[in-house]
């Protein structure tokens, strides 16, 4: 689908779903108001001066999104891809490229307001969730743990003072099941309880030449309690526990263009070379364990509320790597990981009547992570194992503070005070861990905002905000200087938006902006073992501009839909690590009708001027949800169209995704318009079989890529009780 095609289709759904004539009833429908916390608060979208967007969690299971590395598909400038066993979300461009133990992604995943640090815990599924918002910008005050890029904020219903729950069955092709139960009711008066489990699992999606059958299986297991304590309206206290599970092999890979080191060896084994195929000894593998505890309290005094969260996060993973992806160990490795957090805040918000208003917090976050260990393997044999571990002590104060002058203008100005200390240690042929370096950084943070009410229909507003990412060390390198600490990334951002309610049945939101990016950590490969390098690139502009439209012409039709443009390059980037891909030659030959043979050494590159990774141009979605009533039951139909243009895995712009469009739908039959009636559903994704990389990898022994779902479909039945 071209870009035109997809502006005019978004055009003309919003333009056709506006009655010319609207009845009595038609004219009662209305675009729901959506309360978000983007300011810590519980506040009208609308009315915050931030771009956010939130979707409920009935849309997202409707539009075909079960997992968080599918809300590229429904939300606005948001990539979320993987390298190998880390999941990286990017935003506008801004995103961590690193894969590496004690890193964090410069998008925050928040879930239920709890920071999730691992890369390695951020691909879970989406089980019963309220809503999830998706804040755009540098989020450098209130939540300003490393959000250069922004965050994701995934909220999860609170237990229910009544008995009520859910149960959800879905079978499809591949093999796919899932299975899931929410309850939820009290204990004692002012006590009350959930739970919610799912199982999802299946055959995998990918042909595997080797062993013959399918490849590429994926189970998970997910378990959420929660304990709600309010025995007035003064006081409450959440307590909640998760377990999460995950072994994915969908990331087999195979070679990218049939660029293998392994085409110096003869006879040639077959790699796969049409998309969906693998073809290796081992198949590849992702597993993860995620175990969270947290405390979040709220006491109302007469003219501020007191907040607190605490939180203790434990994990492990396992993963399994081929540099070649070909059915012989020329260049593989395998992590195993640990990782254990700990993380309290404070925060105290006034809650009077007056032009101003403020909060005022406290952060702390703590904990390490471990390879134990890392193993690398070539042509079959086995590496020394590296063992590393990174320890972070962080400590931060914010505060903000907003005045209203009349009935139009708001003023906002927040700072952060950011204090961190790491320590890096390693071994590999000791038997202790050996301290190898420390580092300390601090930083200033903040945000201005100016925002003006024509009425209270439309605003708009203008912001200059400031966020930074910690540096943070290789946790790759056993010796000095390729274990030094990176230098922290800053992001300069300025941004002018507007909100509009112009209809009841109609909303459009909008913005455009302006980043200033500067000492970008990225990651490159080792031509030897090909093991992460990590480094700083020098700096970036972008700019860009996003549309949402949400309409609701008339009851039982609600239509969304948006579009984002993205010029997002690096402005000075001389040492850019690529490699090429060697050809045949006499010397070094490869088998007949091969074009490459692996790449080059890697080679300095003046990259500047390139698209930065991960950055498509142009992006646009629609949603539609339309049900209507009749003696037979409620009939509904969902769907939800994304295209992305082509973007970039690598900083020669070399590698490319191509230009995509995603096509996703459900239709479903209800007993009645109760919500707890029995439903009925008809689902497919990806209903054009489009060809998606979920990540592609460049080192010295080839290019390899793995992919998304092809066209996937099946049922699902739903009770509410």
């Amino acid at each position: 689908m071209s870009r035109q095609v997809l502006v005019t289709l978004m055009a003309t759904s919003t333009i056709a779903a506006a009655p010319v004539a609207a009845s009595a009833a038609e004219q009662q429908a209305a675009v729901e108001e959506i309360v978000v916390t983007a300011q810590r608060r519980e506040e009208s979208l609308q009315e915050v001066p931030i771009s956010v967007s939130a979707v409920t969690g009935n849309a997202l299971e409707r539009a075909g999104v079960t997992e968080t590395r599918q809300l590229t598909q429904s939300m606005p400038s948001v990539v979320f891809s993987r390298a190998n066993g880390a999941f990286q979300p990017y935003i506008r461009g801004v995103g961590t490229r690193n894969a590496n133990i004690g890193d964090e992604s410069s998008v925050s995943v928040y879930v239920d307001g709890i920071y999730q640090p691992s890369m390695n815990s951020l691909g879970f599924d989406l089980v019963n969730i309220s809503r999830v918002e998706v804040l755009r910008g540098p989020q450098g005050t209130l939540f300003g743990r490393n959000a250069t890029g922004g965050l994701v904020n995934i909220i999860t219903p609170d237990p229910e003072p009544t008995f009520s729950g859910r149960a959800v069955l879905r079978a499809g092709n591949f093999g796919e099941y899932s299975a899931g139960i929410y309850l939820t009711g009290p204990i004692v008066d002012g006590l009350a309880w959930d739970i919610n489990y799912q199982r999802y699992g299946d055959d995998g999606y990918l042909k595997d030449l080797v062993r013959g059958g399918r490849a590429g299986a994926r189970e998970t297991e997910a378990f959420r309690g929660k304990l709600l304590f309010q025995p007035n309206d003064t006081f409450r206290a959440v307590v909640a526990a998760s377990v999460f599970d995950v072994s994915d092999q969908s990331l087999s890979n195979q070679p990218v263009n049939g660029n293998t080191i392994a085409n110096t060896f003869i006879p040639i084994p077959v790699y796969g070379r049409e998309p969906w195929e693998t073809g290796l000894e081992n198949l590849l593998l992702a597993s993860a364990r995620t175990k969270s505890l947290s405390l979040q309290t709220r006491y109302a005094f007469s003219a501020a509320t007191l907040e607190t969260s605490s939180s203790l996060q434990k994990g492990e993973s396992h993963s399994r790597t081929d540099n070649d992806a070909s059915s012989r160990v020329i260049q593989n490795s395998e992590t195993f990981q640990e990782n254990a957090y700990i993380s309290n805040e404070v925060r105290l918000l006034s809650t009077s009547e007056g032009p101003f208003s403020w909060i005022l917090g406290g952060y702390q976050f703590s904990g390490r992570g471990e390879f134990r260990p890392l193993i690398s393997y070539t042509n079959g044999v086995r590496g020394v194992p590296v063992y590393t571990r990174q320890d972070v002590d962080s400590l931060a104060a914010f505060g903000e503070g907003t005045y209203r002058l009349g009935d139009h203008v708001k003023l906002i100005a927040g700072i952060r005070y950011t204090k961190e200390d790491r320590e890096y240690s390693s071994r590999n042929t000791t038997t202790v861990l050996v301290p190898l370096q420390k580092g300390s950084q601090d930083k200033i943070t903040y945000r201005f905002v100016a925002q003006y009410a024509f009425n209270e229909d439309t605003n708009v507003y203008a912001s200059y905000s400031r966020g930074f990412k910690s540096g943070v060390f290789n946790g790759f390198a056993t010796t000095l200087p390729a274990a030094r600490m990176t230098r922290p990334e800053t992001l300069d951002s300025i941004e002018l938006g507007v909100k509009s309610d112009p209809l009841p049945w109609l909303r459009v939101n909008g913005s455009v902006f302006w980043y200033d990016y500067t000492d970008i950590q990225q990651s490159a490969r080792d031509p030897n073992l090909s093991l992460v390098v990590l480094f700083n690139a020098a700096k970036s502009k972008t700019k860009g501009a996003e549309i949402e439209v949400t309409t609701q012409p008339l009851d039982g039709l609600s239509v969304r839909g948006y579009a984002t443009y993205l010029d997002a390059t690096y402005q000075s980037f001389p040492g850019a690590q690529i490699f090429q891909p060697r050809t045949p030659t006499t010397a070094n030959p490869c088998r007949a009708g091969i074009a490459f043979c692996g790449n080059n050494t890697n080679s300095n590159y003046d990259a500047s001027g390139k698209d930065m990774l991960r950055s498509p141009k142009f992006t646009a979605g629609m949603s539609f949800d339309y049900s209507r009533e009749t003696e037979l039951g409620v009939f509904a139909i969902a769907g939800n169209v994304f295209y992305s243009a082509k973007y970039y895995w690598d900083f020669e712009n070399r590698l490319a995704n191509p230009a995509y469009t995603m096509v996703n739908g459900e239709v479903s039959w209800a007993q009645s318009s109760d919500e707890k009636a029995l439903r009925l559903s008809i689902w497919a994704r990806n209903l054009g079989n489009e060809v998606v990389y979920s990540q592609i990898l460049t080192s010295a022994q080839g290019d390899v890529g793995a992919f998304e779902r092809p066209r996937s479909y099946g049922v699902g039945l739903s009770k509410r009780f």
